[in-house]
């Protein structure tokens, strides 16, 4: 089962390195699937009339075989890129099919029309904005099509009259539901890739590009929740000591790998529940939940004593980092606001101690911690 998943997945995205953008990988598959769809649904009719027996609807299917040649054209168009004549050709083909199978065989009998209606409205979905006149080429001519034949019908050929009305009537629910399926297929494809763009979307908005870390913004928002959850936390802000100077001795590309350096760090330092983020251009914040605060200085201890041990190599051999960390432990109720001037104010008296060092905010001593509260 595995082995034939991705088998399809794979006969799906023929064609899809020459996409550009998750809306054209979706008309792509949409198309390549429309191909599959078709093949299995001539397949299937095909059985059912050879089952059936009656000659008018063998020969309904007969003439419907040349389009299971033709079809894989239309892979073979996305295979090199052409994805717009792709999709034309799969609709010029199956409108085609149902044309000849219509008027040569079935009529209106078996309610054959109603796949141009499926044509005329699929095409939006399939085609970029830009071809919105063969869109609407597709959608007038099939729409007419429908029109006249469910107004002046057309005539089956005479030996399916002998079929019987129960077969005649469940044949008929076959074919709608053949055309409610493709159209389902298509909204489900349609909706995975609105649901896969929303989440892309969403990550690009919370993410510093540079490091992999939440942006400000989407670290703010986790802060904020932590709060309003009233659970104690231990709030970080890190800073990078003499940044600049690492700039213009090094060189910008060095800064940037020091910053991705340091960000892979915290991420290490992460446990459970702890979160970080980069808020600023060399700046970093990190919460962390433990069980006390003598565990919350030994870990931003620890982070500030592997950092400044590490000496990354930057691009221009090995470089000795070092942070400076202000500590600020909450204990509900808590308020945004001041825990983040409190950690702010530890971290800029870090700097002011010599740097490389880390400082928690005033009157939270491990003994005081556990008393503070914050209006």
């Amino acid at each position: 089962m595995a082995f034939w998943g991705k088998q399809l997945v794979s006969y799906a995205k023929t064609g899809i390195e020459h996409c550009h953008g998750k809306t054209q990988e979706r008309r792509l598959i949409q198309t390549n699937i429309s191909v599959l769809i078709a093949l299995v649904t001539i397949l299937v009719f095909n059985l059912a009339f050879i089952l059936l027996g009656n000659p008018g609807l063998i020969y309904s299917g007969l003439v419907q075989l040349p389009l299971l040649l033709l079809l894989p054209l239309v892979l073979w168009l996305n295979h090199r890129g052409k994805r717009h004549e792709a999709t034309l050709t799969l609709f010029l083909l199956v409108m085609f099919d149902a044309l000849i199978a219509l008027m040569l065989a079935q009529g209106v009998t078996l309610g054959l029309q109603y796949y141009f209606l499926m044509f005329a409205v699929l095409p939006a979905s399939y085609l970029d904005a830009k071809q919105w006149l063969t869109t609407a080429l597709l959608f007038c001519s099939n729409l007419l099509l429908f029109g006249y034949f469910e107004v002046y019908g057309w005539q089956a050929h005479p030996s399916i009259a002998e079929v019987p009305t129960l077969t005649i009537t469940l044949l008929r629910i076959l074919m709608v539901g053949s055309c409610v399926t493709t159209v389902l297929v298509v909204i489900l494809i349609s909706e995975y890739y609105a649901a896969q763009n929303e989440r892309e979307l969403q990550y690009l908005a919370d993410t510093d590009s540079l490091t992999g870390l939440p942006n400000r913004r989407a670290f703010m928002w986790k802060l904020e929740r932590t709060v309003k959850d009233r659970r104690p936390f231990c709030l970080l802000i890190i800073d990078v000591d003499h940044f600049k100077q690492i700039n213009d001795t090094t060189g910008h590309q060095a800064g940037d790998s020091a910053l991705q350096f340091l960000a892979s760090q915290l991420h290490a330092a992460t446990q459970g529940e702890d979160f970080a983020g980069r808020i600023g251009g060399e700046e970093f914040a990190m919460v962390q939940f433990c069980a006390s605060p003598l565990e919350h200085l030994t870990r931003a201890e620890n982070l500030r004593k592997t950092i400044a041990s590490a000496h990354p190599d930057l691009g221009a051999g090995p470089v000795r980092l070092t942070v400076s960390i202000g500590v600020c432990m909450a204990t509900p109720p808590v308020s945004l606001i001041k825990i983040m001037a409190m950690a702010d104010k530890a971290l800029y008296q870090a700097k002011r101690n010599g740097r490389n060092c880390i400082q928690v905010a005033a009157d939270q001593s491990p003994s005081q911690a556990q008393r503070q509260a914050v209006n």
